[in-house]
């Protein structure tokens, strides 16, 4: 007989009752235990940390290799399965949505809620403007190849997505050549090269890919030069050359169009992964998908539509910098973005969905095939064709629904402050800066260029529309004391990008100082702050043994007089003695 079968209904029901409620509070108290933990001072009295010393010398690590199948094979499925039953994930996940903690942030950024320098990424474009002869001229610090004297051809690639060769110049200089198809004779060497330039503005490590013009008479084989084909390698003949060269087009004078790559300086060590660490680097202590420049990717590959950004095209590189040698990590192969998948066009459901996507065929299934895909819809295909340009629009594309061709494990774990800084890297590149880097591509048809041109615009509106309306886009904090009063001045982003009206915007703030019983609110219509310290009676040399007097600024940003987005940016300034006597010493930003 049950023990419990005397107890009344009532008080049966009363005791389930108080075990859930016991185990709902046990569970948030748990949870707020766990986002407790991770807290901590806002700010920081000390500098502010701008590069991560990653790059301290370490022995030669060994050498991987890429997994095609097995990576997009352990994406699409076994990786897939495992984050559910990820425990820490999920219960931060749990604690996110019961609003006990926030989301999953990056862990490598600073004070200024920025990204250091280092081994993965460079302060470019955005912070320091690069006039349209640097967009232009990208990463090149090299010259083009020697075109002038005899080339050497040392290996030959006969098969595959981009069919070419490698030579080496008569300056001893080496290069993946690859070759357009002929009947697309612009189309992947003018999109790898403009990709290449905006990520390395964006302050990416990429290989220098340029442009150029061969005279295939130019060209000799060198006597151990190969090509392989299939799994068999062999010596490389004048049959072969011939066979390569003749799959691109060439101009009257008989000269071809190459993409020339140049190699990386440095020992190529392979592909670096989007998951996890190097565990033969001991400077690699960031798992990679929690790296904010490596989720902030995923914004920019969205703009270029790069569906094949994994880690197949990315390469470790140990280089030597004075008496030190350490890995850098680069991106490669470019020729999969814009309007085109290697050299043939790019179909138009890339970036609309995974190659294997079970949320689509979920709906197809459920209903029974009546479900038309987005980009299979008329309004799709409703653009002008240019083959140098390829399947790129801007009608249909959604910077919250873009995906690459296989799931990648730090696109998936973006938040809303990851993605605030990839779309303010792709918002820094104004209209005229999208046309210098677009000459780059040395497009031969102007219409084509006009429309490449406009449609990366409309891309970037879109990215920094959605973006900035999750996160309130205010950024370039600066503070200064002026004639006893704090004047803060900042950047709206989203009026600065002309997404939205500056004579429509205001900032409201409220400034309050924790140890004092002082707080200021107030109002302005343009992107500066100014408090009147005397009012809150703040002396820089009382600042105590803590240190200087730390005043907390609270923004939001006001459209047409309401909160948009309904997210605040809260400031944290430091009164100290100096030439500026103040300083931006912690932003927090709600996403």
């Amino acid at each position: 007989m049950n023990r419990y079968n005397n107890i009344p209904v009532s008080m049966g029901t009363k005791l389930l009752n108080r075990i859930s409620t016991f185990s709902f509070i046990l569970l948030l108290l748990c949870l707020t235990l766990l986002g407790a933990c991770s807290t901590s001072r806002p700010y920081t009295l000390q500098p502010v940390k701008t590069f991560d010393p990653d790059n301290k010398d370490i022995p030669l690590p060994g050498e991987s290799e890429e997994r095609f199948r097995w990576e997009t094979l352990y994406l699409s499925t076994f990786y897939q399965l495992e984050k559910p039953l990820d425990l820490g994930r999920s219960f931060r996940a749990l604690g996110h949505w019961a609003g006990v903690n926030g989301p999953d942030e990056a862990d490598n950024v600073n004070m200024l809620d920025e990204v250091p320098g280092s081994s993965w990424y460079s302060r470019r474009h955005y912070f320091e403007p690069m006039d349209a002869a640097a967009l232009t001229r990208g990463p090149l610090t090299d010259a083009r190849p020697d075109t002038t004297r005899p080339i050497t051809v040392i290996r030959g690639k006969s098969e595959g997505v981009t069919p070419g060769f490698t030579i080496r110049d008569a300056r001893d200089n080496t290069y993946i050549i690859k070759l357009d198809r002929a009947d697309f004779s612009e189309l992947m060497s003018s999109s790898e090269v403009i990709a290449t330039n905006i990520y390395y503005a964006a302050g990416y490590y990429v290989p220098q890919n340029s442009i150029t013009y061969l005279d295939p008479r130019q060209l000799t084989i060198a006597e151990d030069a190969t090509v392989t084909r299939g799994d068999e390698t062999r010596q490389l003949t004048e049959a072969d050359l011939r066979e390569i060269i003749n799959k691109t087009y060439r101009r009257e004078d008989g000269k071809i169009r190459v993409l020339a790559s140049k190699y990386v300086n440095g020992r190529p060590l392979g592909p670096w992964n989007f998951k996890g660490t190097r565990k033969d680097d001991p400077n690699d202590r960031i798992p990679h998908e929690d790296r904010r420049e490596v989720r902030g990717l995923g914004v920019l590959a969205s703009w270029l539509n790069d569906t094949d950004r994994r880690s197949g095209n990315t390469m470790a590189v140990y280089v030597e910098e004075g008496d030190r040698s350490y890995i850098r990590h680069f991106l490669l192969d470019m020729g999969s973005t814009l309007g085109t998948v290697g050299t043939t066009l790019r179909h138009t459901k890339r970036g609309q969905e995974y190659r294997y996507d079970p949320r689509y065929m979920g709906l197809l299934y459920a209903s029974l095939g009546l479900y038309v895909k987005p980009w299979a819809r008329p309004e799709a295909k409703d653009r002008p064709f240019y083959p140098s340009v390829g399947y790129f629009e801007s009608q249909i594309f959604s910077p919250a629904g873009w995906v690459p061709s296989y799931p990648n494990p730090a696109f998936e774990k973006i938040t809303s402050r990851d993605g605030f800084w990839g779309a303010k890297m792709v918002m820094a590149f104004s209209d005229e800066d999208i046309r210098s880097i677009v000459e780059a591509g040395d497009l031969s048809d102007p219409e084509a260029e006009a429309y490449l041109v406009q449609t990366l615009k409309e891309r970037r509106n879109k990215i920094g529309r959605y973006w900035f309306g999750r996160v309130n886009p205010l950024d370039k904090l600066e503070s200064r004391l002026s004639e006893g009063k704090l004047v803060l001045t900042f950047a709206d982003l989203g009026v600065e990008g002309e997404l939205f009206e500056g004579n429509q915007t205001e900032y409201a703030y409220t400034a309050t100082r924790e140890d004092r019983r002082w707080t200021e609110n107030g109002r302005t219509s343009r992107p500066v702050i100014e408090l009147d310290t005397r009012l809150g009676d703040i002396d820089i040399a009382r600042g105590g043994q803590e240190g200087p007097p730390v005043l907390k600024v609270e923004i939001h940003t006001l459209r047409g007089g309401e909160k948009h987005p309904d997210r605040k940016t809260t400031v944290y300034v430091a009164l100290e003695e100096g030439e500026s006597g103040a300083r931006v010493v912690g932003i927090r930003r709600e996403g």
